[in-house]
C-alpha cells in the first residue's frame, strides 16, 4: 500500500482498541488535535489495579503537554522506610528510589492512578463502547474496517491496537502472537493489601529475594500497600493455568519470614489479582497500512523496565501529532516509528538488566544484590544507586 491519504483535518476519524493508559493516551492527544475517536473495549467495565510505576522521561514530558501532570500524585511517603528481608526474616536497611533520575523529575505512583486521571480527562469528549472487541479486520487504500464482536462494524482513517500484550489486533493483522513475544521464565502476581503487615508501620516498604523468587510490599501516601510477587519457573504459560494461590503457596513455601504468609492470605482474599508470565514483545514494524500498534500491544517491555506506562502515554501523544501533521499516513507513521524506537529499545534492554535487581537468578546475583544496596546506603554508594534505578 505505497500511499493512504488523510481526508481534512476535522473529519479524520479513529477506532482504538482497548481502554488502558495507551489508548486513553491516544484518544486525548487525537480529540485535542481534532479527530474523532472512538474507544472499544473488551472487557464488560473499567479495569483498575496495577502495580507501582517510576514516571520520568518522556512519559513525564508527554504528561505535561497534554495537561494531565498536575493530576498525577506523587505516592511517596518521605516518612516511609524501606526494608530487606534477610535469610532469617529479619529486617534490615534496604534501597530507596532516588527523589530524581539524572536531574530530571521522577514521580512514583500506581498505574490505576494514571489510568484515573486519562480517564477523567477523556471521558466526556470521547465515546468509550465496553463488550466489545475486534472480530475481524479489513482495509483499502481509503479506510480501515472493523467487525466487532457486538456484531457492529465500524470504519475509520486509523485503527489504533491498543489491547496489551495478548492484542487480538496484533493476531488479526499481524499475526499469532507467538511470533513476536520473547518469554522470560518469570510469572508475577501483584493485589493490593487489605490489612496490617507484620514488623512494618504505616508508609514502610519491604523486599525479600532469593535466588528464583522475590516479594514486595510497596507502601503509598493515601493508598493501601500492594503486594507484589515474582518467581521463576521453567514454564511459565502452564503455570499461569493454575490456580493462583495453590501455584504461589507452592512457589513461596518457607519464604519471606513472617511477611509473605499474610501476601499470600490477603491475594486469597482479593477479587482483583494479577497473575501472568512476563514477557516483552518484539516487531520489526509497528504499523500495516492504516493499522498501528501502541503500547505493550506493539513493544512490551515488561514490568522490570518501569517505564511501560510512561512509553504508553509518550508514544499516543507523538502520534497524534505527527499523523495531524502529515496528509500521508504511512509518512507520519513512520516518522512516528523512527522517533519513537530508540527508546523502546533502550528500555527493552534496560529491562533484561533490572530482572535480576528484581529477582536475583542465583546465589552469587543476591550477593551482588546485598552488596550494592550496602553500597548505595553510604554517600559514596549513593551515585551508583541511583544509575541503577535510573
Amino acid at each position: 500500500m505505497t500511499s493512504s491519504p488523510l481526508p481534512p483535518r476535522g473529519a479524520r476519524r479513529a477506532l482504538i482498541v482497548g481502554s488502558g493508559i495507551s489508548g486513553l493516551a491516544a484518544a486525548l492527544s487525537l480529540h485535542r488535535a481534532g479527530w474523532q475517536p472512538l474507544i472499544v473495549e473488551r472487557a464488560p467495565q473499567r479495569r483498575t489495579g496495577g502495580y507501582f510505576v517510576r514516571f520520568n522521561g518522556p512519559g513525564y514530558t508527554a504528561a505535561e503537554r497534554l495537561g494531565i501532570l498536575e493530576s498525577l500524585p506523587d505516592r511517596r511517603d518521605p516518612d516511609g522506610r524501606m526494608f530487606e528481608v534477610d535469610s532469617r526474616g529479619r529486617l534490615t536497611p534496604g534501597l530507596a528510589f532516588p527523589e530524581q533520575v539524572n536531574g530530571a523529575p521522577l514521580r512514583m505512583l500506581l498505574r490505576s492512578d494514571l489510568e484515573r486521571v486519562l480517564y477523567e480527562a477523556v471521558k466526556d469528549l470521547v465515546e468509550i463502547r465496553y463488550g466489545a472487541g475486534p472480530a475481524a479486520i479489513t482495509q483499502d487504500r481509503d479506510q480501515v474496517t472493523v467487525t466487532l464482536t457486538d456484531g457492529s462494524v465500524e470504519s475509520a482513517d486509523l485503527l489504533i491496537g491498543a489491547d496489551g500484550i495478548h492484542s487480538t489486533v496484533r493476531s488479526l493483522v499481524f499475526g499469532p502472537e507467538d511470533l513476536y513475544r520473547k518469554d522470560f521464565d518469570h510469572v508475577v502476581a501483584a493485589c493490593v493489601m487489605d490489612g496490617p503487615l507484620p514488623g512494618l508501620q504505616e508508609g514502610d516498604s519491604a523486599v525479600a529475594t532469593a535466588p528464583g523468587r522475590s516479594a514486595w510490599i510497596n507502601s503509598y501516601r493515601d493508598h493501601p500497600p500492594v503486594a507484589f510477587l515474582l518467581y521463576r519457573t521453567d514454564w511459565p504459560a502452564a503455570e499461569i493455568r493454575k490456580k493462583p494461590s495453590a501455584a504461589l503457596r507452592e512457589a513461596f513455601a518457607g519464604f519471606g519470614g513472617d511477611l509473605v504468609p499474610v501476601m499470600l492470605e490477603a491475594m486469597d482474599r482479593s477479587e482483583s489479582v494479577l497473575f501472568d508470565q512476563v514477557s516483552q514483545i518484539h516487531l520489526s514494524r509497528w504499523s500495516q497500512g492504516r493499522v498501528v500498534l501502541l503500547g505493550d500491544s506493539a513493544w512490551c517491555m515488561t514490568l522490570h523496565s518501569g517505564q511501560g506506562s510512561g512509553m504508553g502515554i509518550a508514544g499516543g501523544e507523538l502520534l497524534a501529532r505527527l499523523v495531524t501533521e502529515h496528509d500521508d499516513l504511512p509518512t507520519a507513521l513512520g516518522s512516528w516509528e523512527q522517533r519513537l524506537r530508540p527508546h523502546v529499545t533502550r528500555h527493552q534492554k534496560e529491562a533484561l538488566r533490572m530482572k535480576h535487581f528484581f529477582m536475583p537468578a542465583n546465589r552469587f546475583g543476591r550477593v551482588a544484590r546485598s552488596s550494592l544496596i550496602r553500597a548505595v546506603s553510604t554517600p559514596v554508594g549513593a551515585k551508583l544507586g541511583k544509575a541503577l534505578m535510573g
